[in-house]
């Protein structure tokens, strides 16, 4: 071959193997050219691509490796398509420096042998994975013509896998290929995995750190942002550590909060928040019953574990959520319940949409196909009418475009922030089960 121009030529063969390749193939291997595909050779500036690509192939039909099938009254000068021979393929691949696709798939089913499955997503994946390589189908994002990319993705399949407290994303890397870069090239291939065979993907939406966070995979140090009267017990200190003199909030490191046991909450209501400036605006007016929480989007598995030890130390606590009037946010409560049983949804209704509209947004066409999704969400039943309100509007509102007063007032939900006529505090039920975070 003519290693002049060679691409459009070894294009062309590449081609021809991937069909020689396909599983129970019953015609020629053939490649039919066309403009669209390869808009070179069919140049009216340059014939030179033409000329070099059939002086290449008519080498090699020489050689007996191929069939050339020229235009009528155009030997030697248009190709209208390439047939292999099939004696002719050995030569193919070693021309070509690529391996049988037999080769490559038994390459790719021993490196799959090799791992141990981890029980849920990690074992469904592998086995996936096994049976479409022995239907002769491929097992995105394994690749099988790559296979030190695809040996890097199944190490840092199961690195994730079994990742049992929060893990920076650099040092996983360097843990597992002695490169703190080397997993953030593998984000996008981790993240498929994920999104097809983890059951609980579809909680997070399209937020790609909530579920790596999920699973314990960070990018950075997660510090989650506390206000209120909480006295938390630290197996590094003997005294109690009282939160309630930070004001108007308090950061604490993720590593702390895991070890940490509840001591003490002075407070009846807890909120959590999706946004931070609403959390700011909140915590410069909370009142002294009110405990909060920013959760930064999604519940990271640090704060609901947080909720879950204050629900235990105080089960007639109150629960509530105050995030955006939107897919996302609705997402994002319906993954609290999910995890921590009655949330209540703060200013998150019909009512307060209507009465903050000037500030919506547009709705994307995204937007109104999860919406419509959400509606048959079963832990989001008492959200139908927002769901129904925003999509008959075509709009979204931020949370941001709520004041915290009223969000605190919001006479279109229960007031959990001062007592009700014949409602006492124990009246408001939590499930008690304990959910996967």
């Amino acid at each position: 071959m003519s290693p002049s121009h060679p691409d459009i030529a070894r294009s062309l063969l590449h081609a021809l193997l991937d069909r020689f390749e396909q599983p129970n193939r019953q015609q020629v291997a053939r490649v039919r050219l066309s403009e669209r595909e390869y808009p070179a050779y069919y140049s009216h500036e340059d014939a030179a691509p033409r000329h070099d690509t059939n002086a290449a192939l008519e080498r090699l039909a020489h050689e007996g490796v191929v069939v050339l099938r020229w235009h009528q009254w155009e030997e030697g000068n248009w190709l209208a398509a390439v047939d292999l021979r099939p004696e002719g393929a050995p030569t193919l691949y070693r021309l070509l420096t690529r391996a049988p696709r037999a080769t490559q798939e038994d390459a790719l089913r021993t490196l799959l042998s090799a791992q141990t499955p981890l029980p849920g997503w990690h074992a469904a994946f592998l086995a996936w994975a096994i049976s479409e390589i022995d239907t002769h189908r491929a097992a995105p994002p394994l690749d099988r013509e790559d296979l030190a990319t695809s040996a890097d993705l199944l190490r840092a399949l199961a690195g994730v896998a079994t990742l049992e407290a929060p893990t920076l994303e650099r040092t996983l890397s360097v843990r597992l290929f002695s490169n703190s870069k080397r997993l953030s090239g593998l984000r996008g291939k981790l993240l498929r995995v994920l999104r097809r065979h983890d059951p609980d993907a579809p909680l997070y939406g399209d937020d790609d750190d909530a579920l790596l966070r999920a699973h314990q995979l960070d990018r950075a140090p997660e510090y989650v942002p506390l206000a209120g009267s909480l006295s938390l017990n630290l197996p590094t200190s003997a005294a109690p550590l009282d939160l309630a003199p930070f004001w108007p909030s308090v950061a604490l490191p993720a590593p702390l909060l895991r070890t940490a046991q509840v001591a003490d909450l002075r407070a009846r209501v807890v909120i959590t928040v999706e946004n931070l400036t609403s959390f700011s605006e909140l915590c410069a007016i909370r009142p002294p019953d009110v405990f909060a929480i920013y959760t930064g989007g999604f519940a990271s598995p640090t704060v609901i574990g947080l909720v879950r030890a204050i629900t235990q130390a105080d089960p007639a606590v109150i629960l509530w959520h105050w995030g955006d009037l939107d897919a996302g946010g609705l997402r994002i409560l319906a993954h609290l319940r999910a995890n921590l049983g009655a949330v209540g949804a703060l200013a998150m209704d019909a009512e307060t949409f209507d009465a903050f509209a000037a500030a919506a947004q547009p709705l994307t066409v995204a937007d109104r196909a999860s919406l419509r999704e959400l509606q048959k969400h079963a832990a989001l039943h008492d959200c139908v009418g927002l769901i129904d309100r925003l999509l008959a509007a075509d709009a979204k509102l931020e949370q941001e475009a709520v004041p915290a007063a009223v969000a605190l007032v919001s006479p279109h939900s229960p007031d959990p922030f001062r007592e009700k006529e014949g409602v006492p505090r124990e009246e408001s039920p939590r499930s008690s089960d304990s959910r996967r975070d």
